[in-house]
């Protein structure tokens, strides 16, 4: 009668092992990465002689919209169909980086620019556009899972075209 008990406990584990075996179902394999970010360098022309006054810098941020022009710019943002960063950029440094975190790629972006922010909470400049040229926003097609590396260039004595 003991051997027999042995022989069931020792059944039982083994039939507890594949039930373990078999429900994991590659539970331990990495995920893909489905959040894509566009990681970027912001290069300030003239480094921190051409800076605004302390004054009218108020913040500093990212912005790319699916949308170009948008209809309600504090809509889109407030329904997350523009992206900015989290924090405001960092004032008089010669240049700086940022991350957009993209979780609903795949996703074309239509305008990405750095915006000021000089008085109050609608009071925005648009001092610096992802482009070929100063004028002309450049789209970035955002696939999902992948990052991709851009530069702005600002210049705060020439600003760009404002597009709003």
């Amino acid at each position: 009668m003991k051997k027999q008990n042995k022989m069931q406990i020792k059944l039982s584990y083994i039939l507890l092992l594949l039930f373990f075996i078999i429900s994991c179902d590659s539970g331990l394999k990495p995920q893909p990465e489905n959040t894509s970010y566009v990681r970027g360098t912001i290069k300030y022309v003239n480094s921190t002689d051409n800076w605004p006054t302390v004054d009218s810098l108020k913040d500093l941020r990212v912005v790319a919209f699916k949308h170009f022009p948008p209809d309600n710019i504090i809509q889109e943002v407030l329904s997350g169909q523009a992206y900015y960063t989290n924090s405001t950029l960092p004032f008089y440094v010669d240049s700086s980086s940022f991350v957009l975190e993209i979780k609903d790629a795949p996703v074309e972006l239509k305008y990405i620019a750095v915006a000021q922010q000089f008085g109050g909470i609608i009071d925005w400049l648009v001092v610096g556009v992802y482009s070929d040229n100063k004028d002309s926003a450049k789209t970035l097609f955002v696939e999902k899972g992948k990052n991709y590396q851009i530069q702005i260039n600002v210049d705060f004595k020439n600003l760009p075209k404002q597009p709003f």
